[in-house]
């Protein structure tokens, strides 16, 4: 994976507008569990170009794990406002809601 974070992180160095490489280095922070790293690169990445669906899907993965189910669904809301037909926005949002009625 350093190998990864280094190429994504030269991209970024070369192109620092390049929200696909935010997020793919987004992606192989969360790989790692490396939550914060993960959320930055990919608010990065949205700061970017908000109409990337799968950027905010990954987001509200991460929040889930970290059990911020109401970021989460955020998340999956603005993924599922880019795309209604979005399934894994719409599992994951599920998910994230039952795990919200769980903790109360």
């Amino acid at each position: 994976m350093n190998n990864a974070l280094t190429d994504y992180s030269k991209a970024i160095e070369i192109n620092p507008n390049f929200a696909k490489a935010y997020f793919s280095r987004g992606l192989t922070y969360a790989r790692s569990e490396e939550w914060d790293l993960a959320i930055s690169d990919f608010s990065k990445a949205i700061e970017l170009n908000s109409n990337l669906k799968e950027v905010y899907l990954q987001r509200g993965i991460v929040y889930s794990h970290i059990g911020q189910w109401d970021k989460a669904i955020t998340d999956y809301d603005i993924a599922l406002y880019i795309d209604p037909n979005y399934t894994l926005a719409h599992e994951n949002r599920e998910i994230a809601y039952k795990n919200i009625i769980k903790s109360k």
